[in-house]
């Protein structure tokens, strides 16, 4: 129970400074990419700096889900002048400024594992898995904020 709090509590903490980052505020900008290269570029970076190939699809199957949900016909004018593919592939643009430039050499043990509620359909995440998710979000809020309404 007390391994489930402090797995709790460090979620929120990597969920907070994701949400107030001021990279995250950078979301708003459209991106020279599309989502395809976005998304390859991610892949290829997140095997680069030691995420498994089993943590990279999962990471990446949610973050198309939720990429994916974003529509065109709630774009605000500053997302209507980027277009939906611009606005979906700077969530993974932001979210590499954030995530980057981690090191797999890296002395943080990013591959211990934390208890969960259950983020993104799995109840044991591994912390990097925790601070891909965490930035994530506050990559997709941010744009979400700029980009389109509501």
């Amino acid at each position: 129970m007390n391994g489930l709090r402090i797995g709790t509590v460090f979620v929120s903490l990597v969920l907070f400074l994701a949400y107030f980052s001021p990279a995250a505020y950078s979301a708003g900008q459209c991106s020279a990419k599309s989502y395809r290269e976005a998304r390859m570029s991610m892949t290829n970076r997140l095997l680069a700096t030691g995420y498994s190939k089993s943590q990279v699809s999962f990471l990446m199957r949610n973050a198309d889900r939720m990429t994916s949900a974003l529509r065109a016909d709630r774009m605000n004018d500053n997302g209507r002048a980027c277009g939906i593919d611009s606005a979906r592939a700077h969530v993974l643009g932001c979210l590499g400024k954030q995530l980057f430039p981690l090191q797999s050499s890296s002395s943080a043990s990013l591959d211990d594992e934390k208890q969960t509620r259950g983020f993104w359909g799995k109840k044991r995440l591994a912390v990097r898995e925790l601070l891909f998710i965490g930035q994530f979000h506050g990559c997709l809020g941010a744009a979400k904020e700029y980009l389109f309404r509501g």
